[in-house]
């Protein structure tokens, strides 16, 4: 893969270049869904350069960690249990708890210091469970703040992929951006966006488009925000109903990039036909993408003046912070030690 630092200076002035180096962008990235981690409940997945532990302790309470115990390396995620609010390795009964500590040896041996797992900030909502990659949140997890379970219905899932998404979270999100690409292959004839950089971590984007050819037809002025390099607000109204939705991606090493959505929309005897044509829509249009993003090679971009939008966002995901999993728990553990000296 070509990286910033062996590219000639012409394409590094120009260019996204495919490798950023390692880790991913510091960013809240939905990690499961809700439903799917009950109390008591152990789950495992690869996020960027490693791999997390999951688990709901017995107060209700999701928590994320390292997947791997400082003993001996086993996978928490893999036969470990719960115990109170901690997670418990299945091989030698180390238990780690809030903020990763080691709160437990069962041979009785004291805890050797430099034992901390990376642990995440956690949200919940809307049916997804959010984590921070980084040691602390750069801004707020993508929500409706004004979502009331009385009022609405909402529905949260992972795109069912045709075969695994391979590029980074930041180029998919950089379609929302991409005019061109929206109209000759999604239908969707959109004026020139408007366009707002609030911060280096939101943007906010309103379209004024309408659907054409045989998959939708009908006008679409969604207000849009871009949250870090991969997530997705978006408010609108179709067919007269309101409809909200988040859309984020997450980067899950061997697994590939994952898709997560929660769809909101008016709680009524309707809502539920529509979540369901919603999330095939979604489903759809996501896999339609699959066979351009899985086999792009992005060293070398020439942008027209049409690709304006997508250049300003490209141009500030080179300069977003990045970091590591094992970065972060390096960071725990010297935290602990400053902790102790003092």
């Amino acid at each position: 893969m070509e990286t910033m630092q062996n590219m000639t200076p012409e394409a590094r002035r120009r260019a996204v270049a495919t490798d950023m180096g390692p880790g991913a962008h510091q960013c809240w990235y939905p990690i499961a869904l809700s439903r799917d981690v009950g109390k008591g409940m152990v789950i495992g997945s690869d996020l960027a350069d490693g791999r997390v532990v999951i688990y709901r302790g017995e107060d209700g309470e999701v928590r994320v960690m390292s997947a791997f115990c400082k003993h001996m390396g086993a996978d928490l995620s893999v036969g470990g249990d719960v115990v109170g609010n901690d997670v418990r390795c299945p091989y030698h009964h180390w238990s780690f708890g809030d903020g990763g500590h080691c709160t437990h040896i069962a041979s009785g041996d004291a805890v050797p210091k430099g034992t901390n797992l990376a642990s995440l900030p956690v949200a919940e909502r809307l049916g997804l469970i959010w984590v921070f990659f980084g040691e602390a949140p750069l801004y707020d997890v993508p929500t409706f703040e004004e979502y009331d379970d009385k009022a609405h219905a909402h529905r949260a899932f992972a795109i069912d992929l045709e075969y695994p998404l391979t590029v980074a979270p930041r180029v998919f999100t950089t379609n929302v951006f991409d005019v061109v690409h929206n109209r000759v292959v999604h239908g969707l004839q959109i004026a020139e966006p408007q366009i707002e950089e609030v911060s280096p971590y939101l943007r906010r984007m309103s379209w004024n488009a309408a659907h054409s050819g045989e998959k939708q037809t009908g006008d679409w002025r969604p207000d849009i925000e871009v949250v870090g390099v991969n997530g997705i607000c978006t408010r609108s109204e179709i067919e007269g109903r309101f409809k909200w939705y988040v859309a984020a991606l997450t980067p899950c090493g061997r697994e590939g990039t994952k898709l997560f959505f929660s769809i909101v929309t008016t709680r009524d005897e309707k809502a539920e036909d529509y979540l369901d044509s919603w999330q095939a829509m979604h489903n759809r249009f996501i896999n339609e993408d699959l066979p351009i993003l899985n086999n792009m090679r992005m060293g070398d971009p020439h942008l027209v003046g049409a690709d304006r939008a997508m250049a300003r966002f490209m141009r500030a995901v080179r300069e977003y912070p990045r970091t590591t999993l094992d970065a972060i728990e390096t960071a725990a553990n010297r935290s602990k030690s400053k902790l102790v000296n003092a």
